[in-house]
C-alpha cells in the first residue's frame, strides 16, 4: 500500500541524489534527517521516506514533510516488513543519478552530498562512502568518533575489494570493531538496476553488508574517504546493540551464501566470517533452547564447526564460573 503521494503530478527533475530513509517510530528524529538531507546546497536531491507501518505518528509526520517539500516524497509499506523492505520500496521510485541511505534518527553535516558526489565522479566510484561519525543520542554535539579509524582514511580515497571489505567487517580488524557495513555510501542506481541488486528483506541485520558484498562480486568499485558529514546517533535500543536469533540465522545463511559463490582470498575471508557470526548464532540459540528445556533442539546448537562447538564450550564454562561465583558470594 502507498500513499497517493505515489499517482502525484508533481514535476520529476533530474536528481542528482535520492535519499532514502526507512521510518520506523522515528517522530522525535525524521524531521531532523529530513532536513539535513535537504540542506545541501550544490547537489540536486530528493527525499524518499517509506514508513514500515509505524503504530505511532510517524507516517502522519512523512505526509506533512511532503506537503511542506516539493522534493520529498512519502510512501508506506502497509504492514510491518523491516527496514530492507521498505527501502527496496523506496528505490523502485528513486529518480537520482545515485542512491544513498540515511537512518531516520541520524543526520547529515551541510555539504556532504555535494563532496561526495564531485569524488564520485572524479573517482568513477560505483560506491563512494565516507567514514561516518558516531555520537551519543542527547549529546549529539559531543565529540563524534569516527567509525572506521584506520589510518587509510585521511584526506585521501582508497579501494576495497571483496577480501577486504569482509575483513573490514571483521571484530578484530587492525585491532577494532571496523563493521564497513555501517557505511552509508553513494551508490550508482544504474549499477544497481543492471545487475538486478536489491536489499535482502528476510534480513533485518547485516542487509547493508549484503547488498554492498555482492555489488562488489558483480565488480563495483568501492572507494572510501574521509568524514564528510554522515553523523550516526547511537541508541541504547538501536537494533545494532541487540540482535535475535532470527537476524542471526539470516545473517549467516546470507554470509555462507556469499561464500560458496566465491573462490580465493575472498572465500578465506568469507569463511572466517560466516564462522564468527555462527559462533554468535549459535550461542543465542542455545541461550534460548536452555530456557525452552528443549533438549533436542540444545543437541542440535552442539552440531557446528569445531571451532564454534569449542566457542560454546567456552561460553558454558564461563557462565558456570560465573553463576558459582555469585553463589559463593551469596554465601560469603
Amino acid at each position: 500500500m502507498l500513499l497517493d503521494s505515489q499517482e502525484s503530478t508533481k514535476p520529476v527533475p533530474p536528481f542528482d541524489i535520492s535519499v532514502i530513509i526507512a521510518a520506523y517510530k522515528c517522530t522525535d528524529t525524521l524531521e531532523r534527517a529530513v532536513t539535513s538531507a535537504l540542506d545541501q546546497p550544490g547537489v540536486n536531491v530528493e527525499v524518499i521516506i517509506v514508513d514500515d507501518a509505524s503504530p505511532d505518528g510517524t507516517l502522519r509526520l512523512a505526509k506533512e514533510l511532503e506537503k511542506r517539500h516539493e522534493n520529498v516524497i512519502a510512501m508506506t509499506t502497509g504492514r510491518n516488513r523491516g527496514p530492507a523492505a521498505a527501502r527496496n520500496l523506496a528505490l523502485y521510485h528513486a529518480q537520482g543519478e545515485y542512491v544513498t541511505i540515511l537512518d531516520s534518527d541520524d543526520f547529515m553535516a551541510r555539504g556532504r552530498l555535494a563532496s561526495l558526489l564531485r569524488q564520485a565522479r572524479s573517482l568513477h566510484a560505483t560506491f563512494l562512502a565516507d567514514d561516518l561519525y558516531k555520537v551519543e543520542e542527547g549529546n549529539e554535539n559531543g565529540p563524534p568518533v569516527r567509525l572506521l579509524q584506520l589510518p587509510e582514511v585521511g584526506t585521501e580515497s582508497f579501494s576495497v575489494d571483496l577480501t577486504e571489505f569482509v575483513r573490514g567487517n571483521m571484530t578484530t580488524y587492525n585491532g577494532a570493531r571496523g563493521e564497513m557495513g555501517f557505511l552509508k555510501p553513494l551508490i550508482e542506481r544504474d549499477f544497481l538496476e543492471k545487475h538486478n541488486l536489491r536489499y535482502h528483506e528476510d534480513m533485518r541485520l547485516g542487509e547493508d553488508f549484503a547488498l554492498y558484498a555482492e555489488a562488489l562480486l558483480a565488480g563495483a568499485r568501492f572507494s572510501i574517504v574521509g568524514p564528510a558529514g554522515y553523523f550516526a546517533v547511537v541508541r541504547p535500543e538501536s537494533l545494532s546493540g541487540s540482535h535475535s536469533v532470527a537476524d542471526l540465522r539470516a545473517l549467516s545463511y546470507r554470509i555462507k551464501e556469499l561464500r560458496d559463490g566465491t573462490k580465493g582470498a575472498a572465500r578465506t575471508a568469507l569463511q572466517a566470517l560466516w564462522i564468527d557470526t555462527m559462533k554468535r548464532y549459535s550461542w543465542a540459540r542455545l541461550i534460548d533452547a536452555v530456557k525452552a528445556h528443549d533438549l533436542s533442539e540444545i543437541a542440535v546448537c552442539f552440531k557446528v564447526p569445531t571451532s564454534v562447538f569449542v566457542y560454546l564450550i567456552r561460553c558454558l564454562v564461563e557462565q558456570f564460573v560465573l553463576r558459582t561465583l555469585r553463589l559463593f558470594g551469596r554465601k560469603v
